[in-house]
């Protein structure tokens, strides 16, 4: 076998593999539902490096980068939004995931005819491609026709997904009462809770934030309470902003993985401070995950 010709295929498709996991990943955090389907893609990719070094094959490191600024790269297509996240986002990045699926298949397939790996371990491989390939159709299928219906709005966004020492439930029951988010929103100066009772969906707190120099206030309101996460929408004249923040269990015992979304629309001629605004929510969105990793616990 030409070993050289082996070391450029396999390279080349180390480089998909690793556009094909931060893609993954991507995906995962705007819908966790679909975690398992990254872990997967990232077990692929190191089943890839496990038939290189059983065949000798050298894994190029600068490829490995390509194919993570390949992903980066990829988030600059034109989808309909400047600085936030468009629907159509949803169905051409599973989109794109999906070809890179079957292109893995094929890589599974091409080498069951070299005759020169675990041919069990490469049918199992090829049919774990299949599986997930169906899973991405019928999930972008079902997801068209809201993405095609949605309405035509602008605003920014801003994602940080991160890990905490601290159980789902723990963490939920943390952030169910917003008034906490004096304690961890570096913007917030003052939240205080509008009715009485259990905190529940339909809740509402009178948020104080300081923005861009300006004290700004909303009225926020619990739109979400599940086992996945929670949704928090504050309004006021000039801005919509929702707090999606998902929850799913940690890689390691008594762990959770926090995936964080803010979204601001604005109205009127607030529209055209987006871009100054884009900028600011970055620096406070990172503020915000020091400040959660701080009160829920680092992850050692």
């Amino acid at each position: 076998m030409n070993t050289e010709l082996l070391s450029i295929y396999l390279n080349d498709h180390l480089t998909g593999a690793m556009a094909g996991t931060e893609l993954a990943r991507r995906i995962s955090r705007t819908h966790p539902e679909l975690r398992a389907l990254a872990d997967d893609i990232e077990a692929d990719r190191k089943e890839l490096l496990d038939f290189m070094r059983q065949a000798g094959v050298e894994p190029r490191p600068h490829r490995e980068a390509l194919g993570w600024l390949t992903e980066k790269a990829g988030r600059l297509k034109f989808n309909g939004r400047v600085l936030g996240r468009s629907p159509l986002s949803d169905v051409l990045e599973l989109e794109t995931l999906r070809v890179g699926i079957e292109g893995k298949a094929v890589l599974w397939r091409t080498l069951l005819k070299l005759n020169s790996f675990d041919e069990t371990r490469l049918e199992r491989l090829t049919r774990r491609a299949e599986s997930q390939a169906e899973l991405v159709d019928q999930y972008r299928l079902d997801l068209t026709p809201q993405a095609f219906n949605s309405l035509n709005v602008s605003g920014v966004d801003v994602e940080r997904t991160f890990t905490v020492a601290a159980t789902p439930e723990g963490v939920i029951e943390y952030l169910r009462d917003f008034s906490r988010a004096e304690q961890w929103d570096p913007g917030t100066v003052s939240c205080t809770r509008l009715d009485d009772g259990p905190v529940e969906v339909g809740s509402r707190w009178r948020n104080v934030s300081s923005f861009l120099g300006r004290k700004t206030e909303l009225v926020y309101e619990l739109t979400r309470d599940d086992a996945s996460g929670l949704q928090f929408v504050g309004r006021n004249d000039t801005a919509t902003s929702t707090d999606d923040i998902s929850i799913t269990a940690g890689e390691a015992p008594g762990t959770a993985r926090i995936a964080y979304r803010a979204h601001v629309e604005f109205n009127g001629l607030a529209k055209f401070g987006a871009p100054v605004a884009k900028l600011a929510l970055e620096k406070l969105g990172t503020g915000t995950e020091k400040n959660l990793i701080r009160v829920l616990g680092p992850v050692r």
